[in-house]
């Protein structure tokens, strides 16, 4: 199992930039904007295949585009997460045979500022109630990794994730192979912990928790 990237939210993108370049070790690139949903991003490389994702409003398209869930998000902290995988396929026939609501399998793509185009497949479960704690899945389907192109900024030290409802979230992700500690807690919440010369830093989740990715 393989984290992909991390989701982080900051209403304003350039904010979020300079938070992230002075605690890693580099400044996040650029990633270009998201026609349609009024958001832009910048990416920093956590690793050969593992990059956060600084998400962040577009002011070119105004705020009519966000979904009613972004636009409501109360200053910054993680949104959602993604594992790597390529072949969600299976996955989605695994999900379903345990009994699992599966969700569609998603095509995307968009061309990046450098001109380069990025194509993908998502995949993620429907009516699990874990919010955000349940990642989605994203198979870049030959595209070149998106932390290939970006600045290394540090790596994934730690990743972890709370729930009161310990047993349940861990037979979910037994199913989907999520390699993941479940910690039991009073209230839910995603922990990862960055590590870069400078240091190491904590992000959390949103509170209360945001309903995740949602295909």
């Amino acid at each position: 199992m393989r984290i992909d990237h991390l989701v982080w939210y900051n209403a304003d993108l350039a904010v979020g930039r300079r938070h992230f370049a002075a605690a890693l070790d580099a400044e996040p690139m650029y990633g270009g904007a998201h026609p349609g949903e009024g958001t832009a991003n910048a990416v920093l490389s956590l690793g050969p295949e593992t990059y956060l994702e600084i998400l962040g409003r577009d002011v070119a398209q105004g705020d009519a585009s966000l979904a009613p869930e972004v636009a409501a998000l109360q200053g910054p902290g993680l949104y959602h997460w993604a594992v790597g995988s390529s072949d969600l396929a299976a996955l989605s026939r695994r999900a379903a045979a345990a009994g699992l609501k599966s969700g569609d399998l998603v095509p995307g793509g968009r061309v990046k500022p450098d001109g380069k185009r990025l194509d993908w497949l998502c995949w993620g479960l429907d009516g699990h109630g874990f919010g955000a704690l349940v990642p989605f899945f994203i198979d870049w389907r030959g595209s070149e990794h998106p932390a290939l192109a970006a600045p290394r900024g540090g790596r994934v030290a730690g990743f972890e994730v709370h729930t009161p409802q310990r047993g349940q979230l861990q037979a979910i992700f037994d199913i989907l192979d999520i390699d993941i500690p479940v910690i039991a807690a009073a209230a839910p919440q995603v922990v990862a912990t960055l590590e870069s010369g400078k240091g190491q830093m904590t992000l959390t989740s949103f509170t209360p928790l945001p309903r995740g990715y949602v295909i």
